[in-house]
């Protein structure tokens, strides 16, 4: 049983925005507007080898978070408009108490493995960002599972739009800019983040009380979302453990332009998080499948225009020929990924999370084998691993929907069921 919808404004237009997701899309757009500022205002102005550090700390702060919010975020997605409440503040604070000290740990850990300083300023605003990132990621979590995903899909493009202005102060005084400065601006934004995560048109806070959530299903998502951590986010991490700052940065770079048209199509499909609940292979219907087609044929315009956009600002960046080099190689693969989006979100919706649990460590380990294989073949271009992947994904994706849903989704695209 759901909740009731939160009543929409009676604009003209606004149903239809709504239906077609261009709340989600444009809110999307300033996300990567900003971020893609951002990030070129950090290559032009910031050092390679530091903007190569910065880009590690963040990768660490991510693997951090799914060790503090204990992998709970789905969780609490799908259990938020559940009737009694199978989400609280008991299980907000319960799931930091136990995960944040952990997650310290872990920080700490992949932070001396990367040879960097364990003890330091870095690492003590890695971890109260850390706090406030866990926080919001839970509370907006259970926004969406409510329907309420405006901020969700807002809040990295305003920490973004805040370290644009960081960045652009800093270097108009002239200041060389250092690690410690983004990081104590990214800390910044995550607090007014959550300053703004208390306003009405986010949706209602949990209910108090006791903990709903069984620890024993925390457990289980938290390896979860570590292995899909693994899958999409750490290889900045791995190629960070024996290639140079600089090439990290340019990997950087390149790696948040190809990654982008999944996520427009990920924001959108946000908006869809109710609709897709409770999702099984007798209620799934072409027009929930028409959804990759469309995810598919808004990536391909995205990328030729991020292409485009990369090329001409290249030349202007201290990484930038090594970044084109690294996109136009790793495009294939997130090309691949504006298809499969839909797929994942709907598994990870509404299938156990042991079962999520096998299939990602299956990903898990032919990622690493292919690892392994490229490393040994091409030692200075570990972005050859994305070719590999494009095939080994789409072969998964497939097989996982057959068994799962009982058809082929690519197959159902070329030949309809009527």
């Amino acid at each position: 049983m759901k909740l009731p919808a939160a009543p929409s404004f009676a604009l003209p237009g606004a149903r239809l925005a709504q239906r077609f997701g261009l709340g989600a899309l444009a809110s999307r757009l300033y996300v990567y507007l900003s971020g893609f500022l951002a990030i070129f205002l950090m290559a032009a102005e910031v050092a390679p080898a530091r903007f190569g550090e910065y880009s590690i700390y963040q990768s660490v702060l991510e693997v951090a978070l799914v060790v503090g919010t204990l992998g709970s975020s789905l969780l609490f997605s799908r259990n938020a408009a559940s009737v009694p409440p199978g989400v609280t503040r008991g299980d907000l604070a319960r799931t930091l108490a136990i995960g944040l000290p952990l997650a310290t740990l872990l920080a700490a850990a992949i932070v001396g493995a990367q040879r960097l300083p364990v003890i330091g300023t870095p690492l003590a605003l890695i971890v109260a960002t850390l706090a406030v990132f866990a926080f919001n990621s839970l509370r907006l979590s259970y926004s969406r599972g409510l329907g309420f995903a405006g901020l969700l899909n807002l809040e990295s493009g305003l920490r973004s739009t805040l370290l644009v202005l960081g960045v652009a102060a800093l270097a108009s005084l002239g200041l060389e800019i250092g690690v410690t400065h983004l990081l104590a601006i990214n800390l910044l934004a995550f607090v007014l983040v959550c300053a703004a995560i208390g306003l009405p048109s986010n949706g209602p806070a949990p209910p108090a009380g006791k903990p709903a959530l069984d620890l024993a299903s925390q457990a289980h998502a938290t390896v979860y979302s570590l292995l899909t951590f693994l899958l999409r986010k750490s290889d900045l991490l791995v190629v960070a453990l024996f290639m140079p700052l600089s090439y990290v940065g340019a990997f950087k770079l390149a790696f948040l332009l190809a990654e982008a048209p999944s996520q427009f199509v990920q924001a959108f499909l946000f908006t869809k998080t109710p609709a897709m609940l409770n999702a099984n292979a007798g209620n799934f219907t072409a027009a929930k499948l028409q959804l990759a087609r469309h995810a598919f044929l808004l990536g391909c315009a995205l990328f030729a225009a991020l292409a485009g956009l990369l090329a001409v600002a290249s030349p202007l960046l201290k990484v930038g020929s090594e970044a084109l080099e690294i996109f136009v190689c790793i495009a294939p693969y997130f090309l691949l990924r504006t298809y499969t989006v839909h797929h994942e979100m709907l598994l990870s919706l509404n299938v156990p999370m042991g079962t999520l649990g096998r299939w990602a460590l299956l990903e898990v380990a032919l990622r690493m084998a292919s690892y392994g294989v490229v490393i040994a073949l091409f030692p200075d271009r570990p972005h050859y691993v994305f070719l590999v992947a494009f095939f080994s994904d789409f072969l998964l994706y497939e097989l996982r929907m057959r068994a799962l849903f009982g058809f082929f989704p690519l197959v159902r695209l070329l030949r309809p069921v009527h």
